[in-house]
């Protein structure tokens, strides 16, 4: 019998072709990959919100995120990655530091969706990584790299097909830059 596949929404922070090029042949991350089952450089993201445990049917979820995309959307930010972090459930990259961007992103898409009567749940805001495998057996631990960093200027809504490996694509939206205050 086939198990049923379940989808989940996310808006999302992917990344630049030329980090993901990056991460692809990067000294510092090379030797943690062995053993993984790699998540393809197509799928690899920031997670900002984990719009299936708002409390709201998917279509009114989806709508009101195209809506404050469209009307009031988070500002563009500066991520940095600077550990990897090996578990024997996953590899990921995570900042040493709390990325203030991201968290300011999150908090703005979660306080609209209150704002519109939505609550977001308790783990629509995860801490921001990306994910680069899952399976590690060795060796475990947080190891320090140089720095990846870069501006995210855009988020991507889409709906994951669980079990499947496959992201639908709902909405793409440009954020916009920080205005910046003449002297």
């Amino acid at each position: 019998m086939a198990m049923p596949v379940e989808s989940r929404l996310y808006l999302f922070a992917r990344l630049p072709d030329d980090v993901g090029a990056h991460l692809d042949v990067s000294n510092d991350i090379e030797p943690a990959l062995p053993g993984l089952n790699l998540v393809s450089a197509a799928r690899r993201h920031i997670t900002i919100t984990r719009l299936s445990d708002i409390d709201a049917p998917e279509d009114h979820a989806i709508a009101l995120v195209r809506w404050i995309m469209a009307t009031m959307p988070p500002l563009a930010f500066h991520v940095v990655f600077d550990d990897v972090v090996v578990s024997a459930r996953s590899t990921l990259l995570k900042a040493s530091q709390p990325l203030v961007g991201a968290l300011r992103c999150q908090a703005h898409v979660l306080d609209m969706l209150r704002h519109y009567g939505v609550e977001p749940g308790r783990h629509a805001a995860p801490v921001p990584h990306v994910t680069l495998g899952y399976g590690y057996k060795d060796a475990r631990g947080v190891r320090p790299i140089d720095g990846i960093s870069w501006l995210v200027d855009e988020l991507v809504l889409v709906r994951s097909w669980h079990g499947r490996t496959w992201h639908e694509e709902l909405g793409r939206w440009r954020l916009p830059m920080t205005p910046r205050v003449a002297a």
